[in-house]
């Protein structure tokens, strides 16, 4: 640093030119209070960084429990119905008394009403007549080759959630 200042304060015939001692003096006061502000600077960096990952931590712990209360909502809706096919299976399977379709209906229905109601979307209905579309559409048959805006008949529902479609309609030619 000093040669660097002497540098600038050389006489043009190569011999030193000597600083007053004020000069110096305010020099090395400016340096001090740069070093200083440098200091400040990199400390509010470093207190502006934690404090950023303590609100991406907080941001995350708070989506976390929503996601949690969210899915203890359904799950909590979703346990009555499951335990009653859970019951019908057994009662058919181990103990052999007959079931009435209707009533496993009756339940699967009320479970497909709750998935619907956390927004999985039902894509066609059964026996509907539509344009066939690849993206929503599968054939239900390899050997079918369809073509998009053909008409095809829904064999099997389709599903899909939040936009992004979980299973293609299950379709085949009219």
């Amino acid at each position: 640093m000093w040669h660097w200042l002497r540098g600038w304060f050389t006489k043009a015939d190569g011999g030193e030119q000597r600083l007053p001692d004020e000069r110096v003096l305010a020099l090395e006061r400016q340096v001090q209070s740069l070093r200083l502000e440098l200091t400040e600077q990199h400390q509010l960096v470093v207190n502006l960084k934690s404090e950023l990952q303590r609100q991406r931590d907080a941001e995350d712990t708070r989506l976390a429990d929503a996601v949690w209360a969210q899915m203890e909502r359904f799950m909590t809706n979703a346990a009555t119905p499951v335990a009653h096919l859970l019951t019908q299976a057994y009662l058919l399977e181990v103990d052999g008394k007959p079931l009435q379709a209707r009533d496993v209906l009756s339940v699967a229905r009320r479970l497909v009403r709750i998935l619907e109601d956390n927004g999985l979307t039902l894509e066609g209905k059964v026996g509907e007549m539509l344009p066939f579309d690849p993206n929503r559409h599968e054939p239900l048959s390899a050997d079918a080759a369809l073509q998009p805006g053909e008409i095809v008949v829904v064999k099997f529902v389709g599903a899909s959630y939040g936009g992004t479609v979980c299973k293609k309609a299950g379709v085949a030619r009219a």
